[in-house]
């Protein structure tokens, strides 16, 4: 037997015909549940691409991260923040983002209170230092955290590490039970989790008001591994992007988004879609180094030159300036 025939021989042994698919779902609500509702539209994936899909589910941005650059996870449902870090660290590009009930594309960070709470709107809550508790968002998230520390505390020179007496961390769904029992006077949500939580927890979302909610943000992006064979790539976006919109079964397919977070379906996007997540994080990296009084001037230099070259270097990556 010739070289050429044994190596494709034993290629065709060592590799499967169709390996499985990995979708990785970062989620703010219980895992198993996250998994239920969004079981179907996996299954329908997997019929479309002729490939077996498996799921992985959790809310550890740096687990979900290391299995997307391990390639241990191909396509993935994450947020901005994770998109972004993804496409810089793990051979990541973005190819659409989700559209909420109601075909909205955007959504809004949001602040609340208890409806019997004295506090009325941000300027009242920014009144009472070392006075108020806070369930805040995962450090490292775009809604919970990026976008109201930008929007709403740094642009009024304060750090929310210092300015409350006691801040808490966790999800969308933890940041509310805690408002709820009465375990911080305030807390950060966003309009699309917020929606849910609604639905979930009614007599409890009566009983709080919204005080503040920042500009629009592009909703939550699909990212896939850039190494993904093209065709496999092509089958994917197209089978997202046109879920519920085309074919025999949209009926069924609008049923199943639903159930899965509230979802209308999905639009075309790219990594361009990442600028706006950039710019929050290259202003909150400069804001907390200004404040830093540990670093010589000297260290702090170089920490903002290395801040704006990598700066510079995203902005290359998702596509330029304009």
């Amino acid at each position: 037997m010739s070289f050429r025939p044994l190596c494709l021989l034993l290629c065709c042994l060592v590799l499967p015909a169709h390996a499985d698919i990995t979708v990785g779902l970062l989620t703010s609500r219980n895992n198993e549940q996250t998994l239920e509702d969004w079981q179907p539209i996996l299954n329908d994936l997997a019929a479309a691409v002729g490939q077996p899909v498996k799921a992985w589910v959790g809310n550890d941005r740096a687990v979900l991260l290391n299995k997307i650059k391990n390639n241990e996870i191909q396509v993935a449902r994450v947020d901005n923040k994770l998109a972004l870090d993804a496409v810089e660290n793990a051979k990541a590009e973005v190819f659409a983002s989700l559209v909420q009930s109601g075909n909205q594309a955007t959504y809004r960070s949001v602040m609340l209170v208890r409806a019997n709470s004295p506090i009325k709107n941000a300027e009242q809550l920014l009144q009472h230092p070392q006075q108020l508790n806070y369930a805040s968002g995962i450090h490292g998230s775009t809604a919970e955290y990026y976008i109201p520390h930008y929007h709403l505390f740094l642009q009024k020179n304060i750090i929310p590490e210092n300015y409350f007496k006691h801040i808490v961390y966790g999800n969308a769904e933890q940041s509310f039970i805690a408002l709820a029992t009465q375990q911080v006077d305030v807390a950060v949500s966003n309009s699309f989790d917020l929606e849910q939580l609604k639905e979930k927890y009614p007599r409890d979302h009566a009983k709080m008001r919204m005080i503040w909610q920042s500009p629009e943000f592009a909703f939550d992006p699909l990212i896939q591994r850039q190494d993904l064979p093209a065709p496999l790539k092509n089958k994917i976006k197209q089978f997202f992007t046109q879920y519920g919109k085309t074919g025999n079964n949209t009926a069924q397919a609008k049923q199943r988004l639903y159930y899965a977070d509230q979802l209308a379906g999905f639009i075309p996007a790219d990594n361009r879609s990442l600028r706006q997540v950039t710019d929050l994080q290259l202003f909150h990296d400069l804001f907390k180094l200004t404040l830093n009084k540990k670093l010589a001037h000297t260290e702090k230099t170089q920490q903002e030159e290395n801040y704006y070259k990598r700066y510079r270097q995203l902005t290359q990556l998702l596509g330029g300036a304009k």
